[in-house]
């Protein structure tokens, strides 16, 4: 399983074992507030990014970091 959150550091003391980081808390696979398809960039590299995690094998709580920057408006 691959957890998808914008609150990397909670997931890490669950431990969670794949966490791939989001965006924020009300929309971690994306940012509405960008345009429409920097917002879809974003959200496909995020679900690459847990694409991934879930092919790597981890021991404990790892983080992945979706290779994409993005600016809110």
């Amino acid at each position: 399983m691959a957890h998808i959150t914008s609150m990397a550091m909670l997931a890490t003391q669950m431990k969670s074992n794949r966490i791939v980081v989001g965006t924020k808390v009300p929309h971690p696979c994306g940012d509405p507030n960008l345009p429409i398809e920097a917002d879809q960039a974003l959200r496909r590299e995020i679900v690459k990014t847990a694409l991934k995690a879930l092919q790597t094998a981890v021991r404990g709580p790892t983080a992945f970091v979706p290779e994409i920057s993005y600016t809110s408006g």
